[in-house]
């Protein structure tokens, strides 16, 4: 029996398309769930794990703020303004046979069998940009970071910046959703800070959305970040 425990938002307008495809193979693993006590630090992108993808994200199209595309069992790369998202071969479950919420991110599925259209949208919200996806999706385990899903976004107040520690790609539901710090949850789920390009990643095992913040706050047993006011991000999406 399925769990479906969220239903995700209405349409939104189609602008961008794919830029390109990347193949990265990869077969049935093991999940992995590293258990944290409390949040795990972003720390600079020269320590992200080996098999993370490296991208040329300096020709993007700034302008653009929504983004449809198709998405087969090869996976591929997509681009949504200054942001990016990496799909690995076979790293989409199928929607219609997995199950989907808090605590099934790491239960093992079936992956997709055709292309499914995703919907990306970049909106503001109480943390900052939300970068949100529809239809709500959640990624195979894997213990392998060639063969995770990762998330690129555009953070400017990183460039240059000497602690970068207070980076950080939140999880946000919904526009006023609470911020989720999910490496309470799971280590492997750290931002990694670009800080000459200003770009920060991480891996995501699920969508709907993402908010790159600064300060903030993290209750270290359920994840929930209050931003400080006095350091607000910047906008992401200029």
């Amino acid at each position: 029996m399925h769990r479906m425990v969220f239903m995700r938002r209405p349409t939104w307008k189609t602008v961008s398309t794919l830029v390109t495809t990347i193949v990265i193979a990869g077969c049935q693993d093991s999940p992995v769930t590293a258990p944290s006590t409390s949040a795990v630090p972003s720390m600079s992108a020269v320590f992200a794990p080996e098999g993370r993808p490296h991208l040329s994200l300096d020709r993007l199209d700034v302008a653009a703020t929504t983004a449809d595309f198709k998405v087969g069992p090869s996976g591929g790369v997509y681009f949504i303004g200054r942001n990016a998202v990496v799909f690995p071969a076979y790293s989409i479950c199928d929607p219609a046979r997995s199950s989907y919420g808090p605590g099934t991110w790491d239960d093992r599925c079936e992956t997709i069998r055709e292309a499914i259209t995703i919907h990306a949208v970049l909106t503001k919200s109480a943390g900052g940009n939300l970068l949100d996806f529809t239809p709500a999706l959640r990624f195979r385990p894997s213990d392998g970071p060639s063969r995770w899903v990762w998330l690129y976004m555009y953070t400017p107040s990183a460039v240059g910046a000497s602690d970068l520690s207070i980076f950080s790609i939140l999880y946000q539901a919904s526009p006023n959703a609470p911020l989720i710090d999910e490496t309470v949850f799971d280590r492997s789920l750290r931002t990694y800070v670009d800080a000459r390009t200003g770009f920060t990643s991480r891996r995501i095992k699920h969508f709907s959305g993402y908010v790159p913040i600064t300060s903030r706050i993290c209750d270290p047993l359920t994840g929930v970040c209050t931003e400080i006011a006095d350091n607000l991000p910047q906008d992401t999406s200029k």
